[in-house]
């Protein structure tokens, strides 16, 4: 019988951006793998996010895999993407920049844990 496991929620938070044109990797932990990742805009920013691989450039689109349009000081429904995947994703491999110096993503992820379920 396969082993059973539930599935865990962390978050890195927000990633900033502090110059634009400049991606921020997610993380450094390139031995990190989880299932699942979130990627949303901060409610109130107002200027748009770019998700992207190394080497993006959000200004030719080359290695960006979205844009993220901004909720803006009125607040508003945050753009997401979820990524999933049974054979486990590296958040190392993400980039973010950003229109506005300080804005970015708040990026979350679901690890494995044990099921202690019967």
């Amino acid at each position: 019988m396969a082993d059973l496991f539930a599935v865990e929620a962390r978050s890195f938070g927000k990633i900033a951006v502090p110059t634009t044109g400049t991606p921020v990797r997610v993380t450094n932990d390139e031995t990190l793998r989880v299932l699942r990742l979130r990627f949303a805009v901060v409610i109130g920013e107002t200027g748009r996010v770019f998700l992207g691989v190394a080497g993006m450039n959000k200004t030719t689109g080359a290695g960006v895999v979205k844009e993220f349009w901004p909720t803006g000081a009125g607040g508003g429904i945050a753009d997401e993407l979820v990524l999933e995947s049974a054979n486990g994703l590296r958040p190392a491999d993400y980039y973010v920049d950003a229109n506005v110096a300080g804005e970015g993503l708040i990026v979350a992820y679901w690890v494995p844990t044990p099921y202690w379920g019967s």
